[in-house]
């Protein structure tokens, strides 16, 4: 009879010799070729990890192991964003000071992902708000300023009367009008705030999208928000209108102009005509958008249209300018909808930004040996709403000298947007263990870029392209050799309960500490990447959780049982190529489901030895305890993965029941294990009548048994 399994001794038991082994550890080095697999860190700004969290680093734990078992040296190592509104927000609700609250919560997340069993390298563990990490930040801010890419304007922003700051427009919603934070309605202020000029890469930005491997929708988010658009510019008297539609010139009946505009009331020319048109005020015009002044043409646009009405405004039939007749209007051009990143924040947790105001020489940077610029001890660290951070109240740390003049100056008392620090975080990674330097550049060229970054869709047009604009910079300066970080992006999907997003006004957010307590880490793992596909996410629930523990209960009762049977080589093999396709795809749910099915065959040494390796990236706790009772000395984590008999795969075929929008049209004979891609091929070179790809929307594919294809 089986003997029990132990989960919490066992988990327990295991999680103390891999951090006694190092076994998460890479000798960056000496490694010959390294896989950075990378996934963003967390904000420390609550109690503790959701289940949300649990399964995107999962996903990206089972593809760690299964890469370091086929021969890689796997870096993949964790942080925390520690600084920012997120965290100092946390600290307010809860009455902490958010340095003390910082330290106590990161290290509450670090229990929670060990005793999942992920396996990070926490040697190169960073924290934002560490000042020496964010010394490397301020480093970075002032090349950016020598290099004319940090600028300080006075310039219409967003105010947040909540969070009692400037936000930049990437970080509002429902289109820029609510804080992203707290869903306050944001209005608009006229500041001096600190840019970066991101702007000067818009064109690069969308190019660049072109040759990386991430998600079509990634790029096309990224390029809807950088909004390049060509066009034509014509000049009305002094207004410089942009428009993509020449062609209804003749046709424009009053100019546009945002509120407060310095020419709104007044007329300038038509370029055509020469008559008077009036410049009038609209709040659709976005200043920051185009020229800031846009054509009224009512006849061709339904927006125009009825502005006019309201204002009683005259509407022009007047005939569309041809093809020729229209290029010959204006300037071509090209515009962006991309604005300047706004990084000031008149908060308190953050870094200060490295500069010093002098009467004399106006803005100067922070000498490299005076960085870093430490965030003052400051007990009342609520937001003012005065436009003007607490960090104005430390007037010890505010005066200072001017490292130019030696006068008396003050110190800039914003504070950097935290996602300046996660900008350049994953160069930091290589090089934790240097202190007179960012990033070391020969380990730097060694080992990144990024070889697969795990991101959130809520990022893509904020964090995943501040990050593209810094490492461009980087690279334009001479500091790194490439000029993207992430080479490929893959977004995971959402976790929901009882059909909606986890949130505590819902009271509906699951923590993973009950789970660990009682079910162990493994299952909740396993629960959660069988719940749904990787990047598409769905719903958690408790019976999944005790499917989960239901199969890991019988795959030790099975691997610790006797020998029996005979497994066929043929469907070993063939579990093989689909467990390893699936994970190669991110379909852990899929790999799961053909573990499931090849556990009644793993009643034989060999196939037992085959299975534990095949489940040791989902269940490593579980594996490395039937690794050992299987008579092997060391971590299965460090075994070679199962080859493939190719000689039983090519003996073996398979009947594919063929579908088309659920109904059965025949089938197609094809090699056991084949991936879906060449199942696809075959069904389609088959004569049961599978539709050309044109006429699919989406293909449904059962390995190894059927292939339906979408047509609505």
């Amino acid at each position: 009879m089986a003997q029990p399994y132990e989960t919490a001794a066992i988990e327990a038991k295991w999680r103390a010799r891999w951090e006694a082994a190092d076994l998460g550890q890479v000798d960056l080095d000496a490694a010959n070729e390294v896989f950075v697999n990378l996934a963003e860190f967390p904000y420390p700004s609550a109690e503790g990890l959701h289940v949300g969290h649990v399964f995107k680093y999962s996903g990206v734990d089972v593809l760690g192991r299964y890469r370091r078992m086929r021969g890689l040296e796997v870096f993949q190592p964790i942080g925390f964003d520690a600084f920012g509104i997120h965290t100092e927000n946390y600290a307010l609700r809860v009455g902490e000071h958010p340095k003390a609250l910082t330290a106590r919560t990161t290290e509450r997340f670090g229990e929670q992902m060990a005793r999942l069993g992920i396996g990070w390298d926490w040697s190169r563990s960073i924290d934002t708000s560490d000042p020496r990490y964010y010394r490397w930040t301020q480093w970075l801010l002032v090349r950016l300023f020598e290099a004319g890419l940090m600028y300080r304007q006075e310039a219409p922003v967003l105010w947040c009367p909540s969070c009692l700051t400037v936000l930049a427009r990437e970080q509002t919603e429902s289109g820029g009008s609510r804080c992203e934070r707290c869903d306050t309605a944001v209005v608009e202020k006229v500041m001096t705030q600190w840019f970066l000029r991101i702007t000067a890469y818009a064109e690069r930005l969308v190019e660049g999208l072109e040759e990386l491997d991430w998600p079509e929708r990634a790029k096309r988010l990224q390029r809807q928000w950088i909004g390049r658009s060509e066009g034509t510019e014509i000049d009305f008297g002094q207004l410089v209108v942009f428009t993509t539609r020449p062609d209804t010139l003749p046709a424009v009946t009053f100019i546009a102009v945002p509120a407060g505009h310095s020419s709104a009331g007044s007329t300038v020319p038509h370029p055509l005509s020469g008559v008077e048109l009036p410049v009038c005020e609209a709040d659709y015009v976005i200043d920051s958008y185009g020229t800031g002044a846009v054509m009224g043409v009512p006849a061709h646009d339904e927006r125009d249209r009825r502005f006019a009405e309201s204002v009683g405004l005259t509407i022009s039939e007047a005939p569309l300018l041809n093809a020729e007749q229209a290029a010959r209007v204006g300037r071509r051009a090209v515009r962006y909808r991309l604005r300047d990143w706004l990084i000031s924040r008149q908060r308190y947790w953050g870094p200060p930004i490295p500069i010093v105001h002098c009467e004399r020489c106006g803005p100067v940077a922070v000498p490299d040996d005076q960085l870093p610029v430490a965030l003052p001890d400051v007990d009342d660290f609520r937001p003012k709403g005065t436009g003007v951070s607490p960090l104005a109240t430390a007037q010890d740390w505010v005066a200072t000298a001017c490292p130019d003049c030696s006068r008396p100056a003050l110190r800039e008392t914003d504070v950097s947007d935290t996602f300046v620090d996660s900008a350049w975080y994953f160069l930091r990674y290589p090089s934790t263990d240097f202190d007179d330097r960012p990033w070391d550049p020969d380990r730097t060229a060694k080992v990144l870029p990024v070889d697969f970054y795990a991101g959130g869709p809520e990022h893509v047009q904020r964090h995943h392209l501040y990050a593209r604009f810094i490492t461009m910079a980087l690279h334009d300066l001479g500091h790194i050799p490439f000029e993207e970080p992430f080479s490929r992006i893959r977004l995971g999907g959402l976790i929901v309960r009882d059909g909606a997003k986890m949130s505590k006004s819902r009271g509906n957010v699951v923590t993973p500490d009950d789970y660990l307590d009682t079910v162990g880490g493994d299952v909740l793992r396993g629960a959660l990447l069988f719940s749904a596909p990787w990047e598409q996410g769905g719903e958690f629930t408790d019976s999944g959780v005790a499917g989960i523990e239901r199969f890991l209960a019988r795959s030790w009762r099975t691997i610790t049982g006797p020998d029996t049977g005979h497994a066929s080589a043929a469907h070993q093999a063939a579990t093989i190529v689909a467990v390893s396709n699936a994970i190669e795809r991110l379909s852990f749910n899929v790999a799961i489901a053909r573990l499931m099915e090849f556990l009644p065959a793993a009643t034989t040494p060999e196939a037992k030895r085959v299975f534990v390796r095949l489940l040791a990236p989902f269940a490593p706790h579980l594996a490395e305890e039937l690794w050992e009772l299987l008579g092997e000395n060391h971590s299965v984590h460090t075994q070679p993965w199962p080859e493939v008999d190719s000689s039983a795969l090519e003996r073996t075929t398979v009947e594919i029941v063929i579908q088309v929008d659920g109904r059965r049209r025949g089938n197609v004979s094809v090699d056991l294990g084949d991936s879906e891609d060449k199942v696809v091929e075959a069904a389609r070179r088959s004569e049961c009548g599978a539709p050309a790809g044109s006429e699919t929307s989406r293909v449904v594919y059962v390995q190894d048994r059927l292939i339906n294809f979408v047509t609505h």
